[in-house]
């Protein structure tokens, strides 16, 4: 799928709602309008979710017919996780071995309660989050959303291939539904939040998106009812206006976030192109979070851990908490900007060598491939 701007604005927004959550101070100094206005920028991740699952969905549609239709996709994929996310995991593995011997208590107590290295290897982290209902371990405990969606990227790819159209929209809307109910069933609000089928609305509500936008008739529609799509946002967002100062659980909120982040994608991907001067999804500012956003989202909590350690060991004093999250985080965007120059995008470079080879549109059925085809191709 071809690089959109509008798209990477939304990005932005979805890590910056992220950054404020963790990054706001939540004491009696910070006023307490800012403390409520930002009661759900948590859900930054659910717009994530939604657009991720546009975007997988679209790649792995286009090249459903592709002989190494899965080892393109998951190399491709790695080449986009794992760099950032190893460098993350062996600071942490760094800090649990060398924090004590250096004794640096206040780093220690950070990691005193990890969970197995193995977990975060295997990207099942966040069954143990939802087993054990909390997250102790602040270095890399927002790797529970990249594990839903590797966990979301496995799935998705065999439903993609093995069904049709019509069976993966009924298979996506089927999700959708059940998603809620299981979140209403959840034994703890950590299951709610982390396991991959009680957030599978948010990325099938992006599955849906990515068949309707690949199919003429669908995209017809959604340029058709664009005032429908804008009157459901706006009515969307009061809800969500009003539900912010009612504090609401997950369960009660996920659906209505997962809904309002799809309508508001649909209302910018009809809009894209638009020759306005003034056009937010245009914006430099919000498209460079946008292509950072992987290194700000996996960084910006261990460097609010690093940094101001290393100032108060540095100047034998501790700083304000306001001075510290200022210098966290131009320290975050300076080493975020480095990660991807220097890391993340030649590593992905490397990684969009791998091909999808096509195989001729004749001898599909549907998304399945004729078995011999396979065979006289092998």
């Amino acid at each position: 799928m071809k690089r959109s701007q509008a798209l990477d604005v939304v990005r932005g927004i979805a890590v910056i709602l992220v950054l404020i959550w963790h990054y706001m101070p939540r004491t009696s100094a910070t006023p307490e309008f800012l403390i409520t206005s930002t009661r759900l920028f948590w859900s930054g991740v659910d717009l994530f979710f939604v657009l991720s699952g546009f975007l997988i969905a679209g790649v792995l549609l286009q090249n459903v017919n592709s002989k190494n239709y899965f080892s393109a996709f998951y190399i491709r994929r790695a080449a986009r996780i794992v760099p950032v996310y190893v460098v993350v995991f062996f600071m942490l593995v760094a800090v649990i071995y060398l924090a004590p011997k250096l004794g640096a208590d206040y780093l220690t107590k950070t990691v005193s309660e990890h969970l197995p290295l193995w977990s975060y290897l295997t990207f099942t982290q966040n069954f143990l989050y939802a087993a054990s209902d909390r997250m102790n371990d602040p270095w890399i405990d927002v790797t529970w959303s990249l594990a839903v969606e590797e966990q979301f990227y496995i799935f998705l790819s065999l439903l993609v291939r093995n069904l049709s159209k019509k069976k993966l929209l009924i298979s996506a809307s089927a999700l959708i539904v059940m998603a809620p109910v299981l979140r209403f069933y959840a034994t703890n609000g950590m299951v709610a939040y982390v396991l991959p089928f009680h957030r599978a609305d948010a990325l099938m509500f992006g599955v849906l998106l990515a068949l309707a936008w690949q199919n003429e008739k669908g995209k017809e529609f959604l340029y058709k009812h664009a005032s429908l799509f804008r009157w459901s946002c706006f009515f969307l967002f009061l809800v969500i206006v009003y539900l912010t100062y009612q504090a609401p659980r997950i369960w009660d909120i996920s659906f209505i976030l997962a809904l309002f982040y799809c309508n508001f994608i649909v209302l910018v991907l009809i809009r894209n192109g638009d020759t306005s001067r003034f056009d937010p999804f245009k914006s430099r500012i919000l498209e460079w979070f946008g292509l950072r956003s992987y290194g700000i989202y996996l960084l910006h909590k261990p460097i609010l851990i690093l940094i101001p350690f290393a100032l108060a060991w540095f100047l034998h004093n501790d700083l304000s908490t306001w001075t510290d999250i200022v210098i966290s985080t131009i320290v975050l965007f300076v080493v975020s900007e480095v990660s991807y120059r220097l890391l993340e995008k030649p590593i992905m470079s490397w990684g969009h060598r791998f091909k999808y080879e096509q195989i001729p549109a004749d001898n599909w059925e549907g998304n399945r491939l004729d078995p011999t085809v396979m065979t006289k191709n092998s």
